[in-house]
């Protein structure tokens, strides 16, 4: 996913630094809201977590975030709602594949700043974070994406989408499926008119 025009639907995905965890350290680091493509307007609230894990690889020490999705639709359904293991939870990881303008501390990437100018842009339309929300074994696991937006009065934040998983395959297919789509619309067209021609 990027932010590049797509036909496949979206929901929505947005992600807030809560200031809760100023004055609370067991707070969540990440608060937020979630769609899915199907009703991108029935948004669900999260909080996400931070964790940490080691790369198998590499050996570093890499932190994610993760965290409850509530899907209550009132205050009577989020009373009754009983937490199921393994359901509705998000997890979220920084893009380790986009070169950022800056580094964590705020100060410019030399990495970036060696870039041409062609492929900055390229690592500008990357998402900031990776996210995956798991829902129930019925429903498919939804992939999340989000870009680093200018700080509002609340701080800094992200947003961006959610879409259904699609292998590479699949992904390149639906491309080509979307290439070929105004070639078919132009026949389509000409043969209408060419119709039209025939019946005056």
């Amino acid at each position: 996913m990027d932010q590049t025009t797509t036909t496949r639907p979206q929901g929505n995905f947005t992600m807030n630094l809560n200031f809760r965890r100023a004055k609370n350290p067991n707070a969540p680091a990440i608060t937020g809201s979630i769609s899915t493509p199907e009703h991108p307007d029935r948004k669900f609230d999260f909080s996400a977590f931070a964790q940490q894990e080691t790369d198998k690889e590499t050996g570093e020490v890499k932190t994610y975030y993760i965290g409850p999705v509530s899907t209550a639709t009132s205050m009577r359904s989020a009373l009754a709602q009983t937490k199921e293991n393994n359901t509705h939870f998000i997890a979220i990881r920084p893009n380790q594949y986009k070169i950022f303008q800056t580094l964590e501390d705020g100060s410019p990437n030399p990495d970036y700043e060696a870039l041409s100018a062609e492929d900055q842009k390229k690592e500008d339309m990357k998402p900031a974070f990776w996210g995956k929300w798991t829902r129930t074994p019925e429903l498919p696991v939804l992939d999340c994406s989000a870009w680093e937006r200018e700080p509002n009065r609340y701080g800094p934040w992200a947003s961006g989408n959610t879409q259904h998983h699609m292998t590479k395959e699949q992904l390149q297919s639906a491309e080509h499926a979307a290439d070929a789509e105004p070639q078919r619309s132009g026949r389509k067209s000409r043969a209408r008119t060419e119709d039209a021609d025939m019946t005056r």
